[in-house]
């Protein structure tokens, strides 16, 4: 065999190393499944919120001892509001609902809420597909 085709062990062991860590690298800064929307928060921080594909649940946290509430809001694509998750208390878990998302975009933002008025410093709405 030529000379130019082999590779001292030491060498090849190196090249397979490097490309195992470049690939779990690689894999490890993949974003999340594009069913799940990845965590929004509200402008002041003081509510989180996300869908995750896996229990197909909306999520609402209240991670902030204001005096405000946490919600969580689902859109259609065309802005069309779909559900609304509340969480009242900044306890430790979070409040959830399964609502039927049909698989296409949808968007989700996280605001917080005093008594019962609006949803006020709401995040940026966030698009994710669901499939």
């Amino acid at each position: 065999m030529p000379q130019m085709f082999k590779l001292p062990r030491a060498r090849a062991g190196a090249v397979v190393a490097a490309a195992t860590i470049a690939l779990a690298g690689g894999l490890a800064a993949s974003p999340a499944s594009a069913a799940s929307s990845g965590h929004v928060y509200s402008s002041g921080k003081g509510a989180e919120g996300w869908y995750y594909y896996g229990s197909e649940r909306v999520y609402a946290c209240d991670i902030k001892s204001d005096g405000y509430k946490a919600v969580t809001q689902v859109f259609s694509k065309d802005d069309r509001l779909l559900v609304t998750v509340t969480d009242t208390y900044n306890n430790g878990s979070c409040a959830s609902k399964k609502p039927t998302l049909f698989e296409g975009t949808h968007k989700i933002r996280a605001c917080v809420q005093k008594g019962n008025a609006k949803p006020t410093k709401c995040g940026a709405k966030r698009s994710w597909y669901v499939d």
